[in-house]
């Protein structure tokens, strides 16, 4: 079955593609949970898909939400520096009903944006992107 995701934004150019994604803490973690009674947290968030980021971050605010616990570190590069940031393991979910239930992701400094998640390669090699540029749109098919 296919999914696609497609949006139009008015300001495509300025603030690039901007789409909604829900946050879980990973599948085995919502089984433990589950199994101890507890509530599994979820936090909807503004999320950036970029062709540029090889892998997918999420922000400080969102780990602190569903109190995540890191898996380790990485060395992460930027057009800036490079920083050793904290890995952790995620469920990322889309509103077409498909979702990745255990994703290692990367804490970034996004802070000053208006997102709380960027999607890189990681997500974006199992599907076909397409930015539309003269119709401010674009899309992802799974």
């Amino acid at each position: 079955m296919a999914f696609v995701i497609s949006a139009q934004s008015e300001y495509l150019l300025k603030n690039g593609p901007i789409y909604p994604v829900v946050i879980t803490p990973s599948f085995p973690t919502i089984k433990a949970l589950k199994l101890e009674k507890k509530d599994v947290p979820h936090i909807k968030v503004k999320a950036l898909f970029d062709t540029g980021a090889q892998t997918t971050a999420i922000s400080g605010k969102v780990t602190q939400f569903l109190k995540l616990i890191p898996k380790g570190t990485v060395k992460v590069y930027t057009s800036q520096s490079s920083q050793i940031v904290s890995e952790f393991d995620i469920a990322l979910e889309f509103d077409i009903n498909a979702y990745l239930n255990t994703l290692r992701v990367f804490k970034a400094d996004l802070e000053d944006h208006s997102i709380d998640c960027i999607v890189g390669r990681d997500v974006l090699q199992f599907g076909i992107f397409t930015y539309d540029g003269p119709n401010k749109s674009f899309q992802l098919s799974f």
